[in-house]
Formats: structure tokens, sequence, C-alpha cells
């Protein structure tokens, strides 16, 4: 998959990638909740707004321009801040080509085997 290989880029959500960004969570919110409340979210529909404009980063992951996953720091106080609105689109890993039963546990949780060496087995998740 040529995912893998890209880079992956870290930053401030902007005008330009706050629409995708939105997507992004709310995507993340129907696959886990199997529907959306419209009238819930409302932060979403200006996140640069409300979030960067009053001091809580949130961050998008763009590889090329495409946007592929969020999250987003509230502080809460002086020693503690909240991570919120984290999203992925999906979840790539690697195990051992030896544990066995870890292959089988992460494919029977709907991972594929995308790449293979001599060591390793590389699988992928699509969250939605």
């Amino acid at each position: 998959m040529k995912e893998v290989s890209q880079t992956l880029v870290i930053e401030e959500v902007s005008k330009e990638t706050q629409e995708h960004a939105k997507h992004i969570v709310l995507d993340g919110l129907k696959e886990r909740f199997g529907s959306l409340d419209k009238s819930l979210n409302q932060d979403l529909n200006e996140i640069v707004l409300n979030y960067n404009s009053r001091g809580n980063p949130f961050l998008v992951g763009r590889i090329n321009t495409k946007v592929v996953c969020t999250g987003a720091l509230i502080h809460e106080d002086v020693d503690t801040g909240r991570v919120v609105r984290m999203s992925v689109q999906r979840i790539v890993l690697e195990t051992t080509n030896s544990w066995h039963d870890a292959i089988s546990f992460y494919k029977k949780n709907e991972y594929e085997v995308f790449g293979r060496n001599e060591y390793e087995v590389h699988m992928v998740k699509n969250l939605f």
C-alpha cells in the first residue's frame, strides 16, 4: 500500500483542512454509534474558531493533501490537558511472523495483511 511509505505531516487545522477534519471525526462517530445526531458536535462547524483561536490546538495529520487523522488538546488547568476529537481513518500495525496467536487475533478483528518480510507481518484496518 502506498500510504505506508509516504510521509505523515502533522499540522494545526486550517480553514482549508477544517472541513476534512470535521468529516473524519463525524465518520468515526457514526461508525462507533451507528448514527449521528446533527444537533450535536457543533464545535466542528468552525474548528479554527472553536479550538485554535481559543488556544486549544486542533491538529490534523495529512498524507499529501488528504487529511487522515485528527486530535485536539484542551487546556484543563495548569497541570492538565485533555485530548479530544481524536480520529483516524485507518490503523497500520506490524507483528512478528512467528506470533501466530497475535496474527489470528488481528485477523479476527478485521485487520488485513498487506505486507510481509522475513521477520514481520504488516497489517491494516480501515475504520470507515
